[in-house]
């Protein structure tokens, strides 16, 4: 191949990686929350970890024996929550500065590609916190929308949120691998009572 036919090549190639970004697409918002599927209302990390699996079971009691110890590990999940909340008050910073355009959606590309309009409010450049996580929004964010991951959900100290929580709520299975350890531990508790009451109860007879 000629030089000048490689040196086009090449610059056909870099071309698309210092095309302008299409901010425009994200002033179109997405379609109402109410209308998101299972998948948004019960996301894949938690109906994974409350199935009533023997390795769901071992991780409750392993956590509850690390806290018991002083460890007091943090949730997996935790770290893509403070991600959440980072994206949330690069998105304030975002309004309160007036930029023309207005964010009504979100997705990866607008939060991970350096030509993005919002990336001077993320510095420095995020990274996900798993190679599950993957960032959207249901509905409007410039009024009532949501920011959520895709694996682990949205965050549940929202006014949004709070909103649509009978949603949530009946999505999720009514007995998990965290209310059979709950029940495990409290077990003896619930034999003692009715046995205690018993005991109580011939004593106050034969006083009678």
């Amino acid at each position: 191949m000629k030089l000048p036919g490689l040196v086009l090549l090449l610059v056909c190639l870099c071309l698309p990686g210092f095309a302008d970004f299409d901010a425009a697409a994200y002033e179109r918002a997405e379609p109402p929350l109410a209308s998101m599927t299972k998948d948004f209302f019960y996301p894949t990390y938690f109906r994974q970890a409350d199935s009533l699996s023997l390795r769901n079971i071992r991780q409750e009691i392993i956590f509850r024996l690390e806290f018991i110890s002083g460890v007091r590990p943090e949730p997996r999940y935790m770290n893509c929550f403070k991600m959440q909340k980072r994206i949330e008050k690069s998105l304030q910073r975002y309004r309160e500065a007036g930029e023309n355009l207005k964010l009504r959606r979100l997705d990866d590309e607008l939060l991970f590609n350096e030509a993005s309009p919002l990336g001077n409010y993320l510095r420095p450049m995020p990274i996900p916190p798993t190679h599950n996580c993957s960032y959207r929004s249901a509905g409007d964010l410039s009024n009532e929308g949501l920011l959520y991951c895709v694996y682990h959900g949205p965050l549940q100290d929202s006014e949004v949120y709070r909103k649509y929580e009978q949603l949530f709520m009946a999505e999720k299975p009514f007995f998990t691998a965290f209310d059979f350890v709950e029940l495990l531990i409290f077990s003896p508790v619930l034999l003692i009572l009715p046995l205690t009451w018993l005991i109580m109860r011939k004593v106050l007879d034969r006083k009678h």
